[in-house]
């Protein structure tokens, strides 16, 4: 490896993960974050006694992760979920309806219509398209299945992963394994029920006192700490590696690097490497980061005749509500609210409910989503606590075309070894996904 450090752009999960993985190798690097603190947006609040999350409020760990956090020191911090928790509904016609994600299960409950049934149990005999050609979830799903369970079954799983437009989402990126499935079984039930093991050994976990911790505690075993205030201009190469310009508190700097890490958002990273490629620059700015707000409600369970055991509810975008959904944390978590207390978090927005940012005042919006959560639950009181944060740029969309970005970045890091592109629009926005990566990257990096 070089003896010039190794520059992590960017100090929220994936480049702190980054920079402890290179620790543990011993390889120098620089740690550089535009804000004030590290940790990106994984932001915890404590209010009366509720512990929210405005970013991820859990995490699915496999056995290595779990691993990884007993590393961190953190084993003693981790809540696990609830056997609750393992229970999912979904909103149709004003109701909400448990549902499961075993096809035979669903085939026995009331959400879907006899055809919207009849196409879900007759889809293991349909003939397979044998097709390169890149689909969206809606296409996909219209043409194995039928537009009743693209409409109320994916629709609202897209809205909970990614606050998507399954119209525009890319099947091939955001549920990859379906036609894999239909290529290799000739059916999406079939690889389903031959692959239904693939997530086994998955714990859904959170962290005492919110999942900041998981940042914090990187950040704090960082011998290097991160340099803050100090944001990233332009990437420029030299004779021996990389010159990474910056403003740091006002003064212009530049650090020279053997090798670069670009962890920031796919829009910032584009400033960076317009001077060297303009056109992945461009294709990084097209990727849409859609608003979002989330909604911290608070809620005396006396108010609550009927309350909910389960990880929580998603509303399909035909149900015209103004959210996409909620999270029961402490039906999930039952230490995130005090006693006689429950905590739910409501997401809205996202590529589909953009527009009621345009349309409403924050309080507005609030006012809307506490009808409707009052009507859906049945409440009797309204909220102890509400509490909104809004985020102007969300969740990347990996939307058709995809692919053509993905194929430019790879391009772009053949052109200029050393540089590498890592973050949530190109790993998957799943924490555990972002923190393996960082242990491939840091090995990687070793060997250099």
């Amino acid at each position: 490896m070089s003896e010039q450090p190794v520059l992590i752009i960017g100090a929220g999960i994936s480049g702190l993960a980054i920079a402890y993985q290179l620790q543990k190798q011993q390889v120098p690097y620089l740690l550089l974050e535009a804000s004030s603190r590290a940790g990106g947006v994984m932001t915890s609040f404590h209010e009366a006694g509720f512990e929210m999350d405005a970013g991820a409020n859990t995490i699915a760990a496999s056995p290595e992760i779990l691993q990884l956090f007993e590393e961190l020191g953190l084993s003693d911090s981790i809540m696990q979920a609830s056997a609750a928790s393992k229970n999912r509904f979904l909103v149709r016609n004003g109701q909400l309806h448990a549902v499961s994600p075993h096809p035979v299960k669903i085939l026995s409950s009331s959400y879907l219509s006899g055809a919207g049934k009849w196409r879900l149990f007759t889809e293991r005999f349909r003939k397979p398209a044998f097709t390169n050609a890149e689909e969206t979830v809606t296409a996909f799903i219209s043409r194995r299945f039928n537009k009743e369970i693209a409409d109320y079954v994916f629709d609202p799983v897209l809205s909970g992963i990614y606050a998507g437009n399954p119209d525009k989402l890319s099947v091939g990126e955001v549920l990859p394994m379906l036609p894999k499935w239909e290529k290799t079984y000739g059916s999406v039930t079939k690889g389903l029920m031959k692959e239904k093991g693939v997530m086994s050994g998955r714990k859904i976990i959170s962290f005492r006192g919110g999942n900041q911790a998981l940042t914090d505690r990187l950040a704090a075993l960082l011998q290097t700490p991160a340099k803050i205030n100090c944001e990233v201009t332009a990437i420029r190469q030299t004779a021996g590696g990389y010159k990474v310009e910056a403003m740091h508190e006002g003064t212009k700097v530049s650090f020279d690097a053997g090798a670069v890490v670009i962890t920031t958002p796919a829009y910032q990273a584009a400033a960076m490497i317009r001077s060297l490629d303009d056109r992945l620059a461009a294709g990084l700015n097209s990727i849409h980061y859609p608003r979002m707000g989330v909604l911290h409600m608070g809620i005396d369970t006396r108010a609550m005749p009927n309350p909910i055991e389960g990880f929580g509810f998603l509303a399909p975008h035909a149900e015209n509500l103004h959210f996409l959904g909620v999270i029961c944390n402490s039906a999930i978590f039952p230490e995130k609210a005090p006693a006689g207390k429950s905590l739910l978090t409501i997401f809205t927005g996202g590529a589909r409910q953009e527009h009621f940012f345009d349309q409403l005042s924050d309080q507005e919006l609030q006012d809307k989503i506490e009808l409707e959560i009052t009507s859906l639950l049945n409440l009797t009181a309204p909220p102890t606590l509400m509490r909104f944060r809004k985020w102007n740029k969300a969740i990347p969309q990996f939307n058709a075309g995809y692919g053509e970005i993905r194929a430019a970045a790879a391009q772009f890091e053949k052109k200029y070894p050393g540089i590498h592109i890592k973050g949530n629009y190109l790993q998957g926005v799943a924490i555990p996904a972002l923190l393996q990566d960082a242990v491939t990257l840091a090995a990687t990096l070793k060997k250099k």
